[in-house]
């Protein structure tokens, strides 16, 4: 077939008899005018078939480019082709190399990347429709052995075997869209995911995600297309919705455009069915479980691990690093299962940082040596220098110790908190061990009036749980109402997660809970409510929750909200201070800020505290009336001294006081 024979066939199969060139020409004789744009819009109608008609004929790139522009000088037009022509072939051998390439970059899961490979197959053996989802996997299994990187790796592998024109994995965090009020924010992404050229998107946290986004999910993976409840324009790239039946370009379904969906999870499927029903996982074929790392493969990690250590160091630092065996033995070390490779990666990033300080500090540093000897040390140039890369948890806990032991009175409170946390290294070692371990509320309710120690014990609540590896990041982040209900609706669920976003890894301690709920026709409020009891239970292990109230009012508002109540098997009572606890408290505050306070104004400073305490108001202050009197008393020493210089600067004397005025 000569080249003449080969452009008229391909004009005649890409166009059809419906739509062929010469009808086109004979019965538009306007639209030839303009025949460029016209030639353009069916192009791109037919890309589909320009893909099927390469495989058919088996073109390269330099025949399709010369047919190109053969039609373009006989035709004297110019054809916006699609950018790439995806030329690879779907073959066994194909994806038997994916699976060889995929299980030597993901370690460990051979059994887990065969399946996934095959998984990817599937679709180019039983056939699919390119309008829907081409396929959906469900890949579950631990942190750290490796799911997201079989995901990315596979991105990369599709492309550079000609199977996809994108490497790209579009990640679609489904924790974003808690509430129905989050519906264009969350059309607006998944749009964006369905209508680019990445071929995967990887969907996660959708244990988090509101059930009407969660559904609809599920109905691209049943149907392969979802119908929108609501007609919708792209505009400047924005979804928006159609206001009259009349707007162009109308989109009222998502279509799954050839994607595959990977679902991640640590759930099971038995229990991500939970989520989306029995139709959804009975429709999925491909479920991909990796599985903890062996030894073998553990080995194997560390000294990949090692080996791109030492490559950073050269390259990056130009340092050519040596690691002792002893450097792999120290991480095994500090391996645990359940976090896999995930327990190990961020002492390897540690290391390097460290490196880059020495790195920085010495010009003439060229070779060095690791190794780990009661620390991480590295040796170069006749000098032997410690790494700062142990975390300094057991400094931390004893000074969280000190500060508890400083803190007056609140004798229940600490205990209570020092038993929490021997049950937390306890399951830490049964964990370790590999026994069962008990499940551990670690949400609580301070009850009490105001001043009573409730945010400096929250604090440090925060603080020890870090310490003890509860929490990743141990800040409070306090809150009120205020800063959880919305003003309007469709604005309450956004603010709440917002700040329960920013609470994430630490303690979210809420003052005043009790106004949260201000009775049944309090909508926004209930809202909030409804947010946060589902926060903590999708983050239950990065998130403790204290909400803090007077006693009366935090035990009527738990009676209205059993949700909430079951939720919070912690409640602790701090009671009010009494009168010898505030003087001492009022010695405490006085040194914190370099002064003293007189003996003889000990005694009185306390009969004065014992009297406020016995009227039993509430509003009495407790702590913060000690702070408020060591204050003033600060400011009457000023005015003092300034008549009589000659007195001492830190001593606050009985005349400072001014008690019997309070």
């Amino acid at each position: 077939m000569n080249r003449h024979e080969e452009k008229e066939k391909m004009m005649d199969e890409l166009f059809s008899k419906k739509r062929s060139f010469s009808n086109i020409y004979n019965d538009s004789v306007d639209i030839l005018k303009d025949t460029e744009s016209e030639l353009n819009r069916i192009l791109a109608q037919n890309q589909k078939d320009i893909e099927e008609l390469t495989k058919k004929f088996n073109y390269s790139d330099d025949d399709l480019k010369r047919l190109k522009a053969d039609i373009e000088k006989d035709f004297n037009i110019s054809i916006d082709t699609p950018e790439t022509v995806v030329l690879g072939k779907a073959s066994k051998e194909v994806f038997d190399n994916i699976y060889k390439d995929l299980s030597d970059k993901v370690i460990g899961q051979d059994e887990a990347c065969k399946a996934f490979t095959t998984a990817f197959r599937r679709p180019y053996v039983i056939g699919s429709d390119p309008k829907k989802i081409r396929n959906s996997i469900i890949l579950y299994g631990s942190n750290g052995t490796g799911r997201y990187q079989m995901v990315t790796e596979m991105g990369q592998l599709l492309k550079q075997y000609g199977l996809s024109v994108s490497s790209e994995v579009y990640v679609l965090d489904m924790s974003r869209y808690q509430s129905t009020s989050q519906e264009v924010l969350f059309l607006q992404d998944i749009y964006v995911a369905l209508s680019g050229k990445n071929p995967i998107i990887l969907i996660e946290k959708f244990e988090e995600a509101s059930p009407v986004f969660n559904r609809m999910l599920a109905e691209l993976v049943l149907e392969g297309t979802c119908v929108l409840s609501k007609r919708y324009t792209l505009k400047n790239n924005q979804l928006i919705e159609a206001t009259t039946t009349l707007s162009g370009d109308v989109i009222d379904r998502l279509n799954g455009n050839d994607k595959i969906l990977v679902f991640v999870s640590e759930k099971n499927p038995t229990k991500i069915m939970d989520i989306f029903g029995k139709s959804f996982i009975d429709k999925i074929d491909d479920k991909v479980q990796t599985k903890k790392l062996d030894e073998e493969a553990l080995r194997l990690i560390i000294d990949q691990l090692v080996e791109s250590l030492e490559s950073r160091c050269k390259n990056q630092l130009e340092i050519d690093l040596k690691a002792d065996k002893s450097i792999h033995e120290y991480l095994h070390s500090i391996y645990e299962p359940n976090d896999g490779k995930d327990s190990i990666s961020p002492m390897v990033q540690k290391i390097y940082n460290e490196m880059v300080d020495v790195a920085l500090k010495y010009d003439d540093l060229n070779s060095a040596q690791l190794r780990y000897e009661e620390g991480v040390k590295v040796s170069f140039n006749d000098l032997t220098m410690d790494l700062d890369v142990i975390d300094d948890a057991k400094a931390e806990r004893e000074e969280i110790q000190k500060e508890l032991d400083d803190i007056v009175g609140l004798d229940f409170v600490k205990n209570y908190l020092l038993s929490l946390e021997n049950l937390i290294k306890i399951n830490q070692i049964r964990k370790q061990k590999g026994l069962k371990t008990n499940e551990i509320s670690k949400h609580m309710i301070f009850t009490g009036n105001p001043g009573t120690g409730k945010t400096t014990i929250a604090r440090l609540v925060s603080r020890m749980m870090k310490a003890c590896g509860i929490l990743k990041q141990g800040q409070l982040v306090e809150v009120t109402r205020a800063d959880l209900v919305g003003k309007y609706v469709g604005h309450t669920a956004p603010l709440t997660m917002s700040v329960i976003q920013s609470a994430l890894g630490g303690v979210l301690f809420i003052d005043e809970a009790y106004s949260l709920y201000r009775g049944k026709d309090d909508s926004f409020g209930l809202e909030a409510i409804d947010t946060l009891v589902k926060a903590m239970e999708d983050h239950r292990d990065d998130l403790i929750v204290i909400l803090a109230g007077y006693t009366k009012e935090m035990k009527e508002f738990l009676e209205a909200n059993s949700g909430l109540k079951s939720r919070f098997a912690n409640i602790i009572e701090f009671s009010d201070y009494t009168g010898e606890e505030l003087m001492l408290i009022a010695k405490s505050i006085a040194k914190g800020k370099d002064y003293v306070i007189a003996d003889d104004v000990l005694r009185p400073l306390q009969d004065y505290f014992t009297l406020i305490q016995a009227k039993g108001d509430p509003n009495s202050g407790n702590g913060r009336l000690a702070r408020n009197l060591v204050e003033d008393a600060i400011l009457n020493q000023s005015k003092r001294l300034l008549e009589h210089p000659d007195e001492q600067m830190n001593m606050l004397e009985r005349v400072d006081f001014n008690l019997g005025e309070k």
